[in-house]
């Protein structure tokens, strides 16, 4: 694997999960508005748009979850490729 490569996959896994969370996070503050007030405690007197919210925790939530992922795939396969395939005789 190519340093470019990992790198594609890295940002391409952590763009696709940050997409993701965003559109959930967005549905959870349509579909739940109360959800993110209750969650941390938000009084009612505060203007809190939870669809924007939502989009907003959902997008970084799944950024960093798809960075994570994304870099434990290069590892894994690095760490594959570096074994080479040794045979006895």
């Amino acid at each position: 694997m190519t340093v470019v490569r990992g790198f594609l996959i890295t940002i391409a896994s952590g763009a696709g999960f940050a997409i993701v969370g965003g559109l959930l996070g967005f549905a959870l503050g349509k579909l739940a508005p109360d959800y993110y007030r209750i969650v941390f405690r938000i009084p009612r007197d505060v203007d809190l748009d939870p669809a924007h919210a939502g989009l907003g925790l959902g997008a970084t939530q799944g950024l960093g979850g798809g960075l994570f992922i994304g870099l434990v795939i290069v590892l894994a396969v690095a760490w594959y490729n570096s074994r080479g395939t040794k045979t006895s005789a």
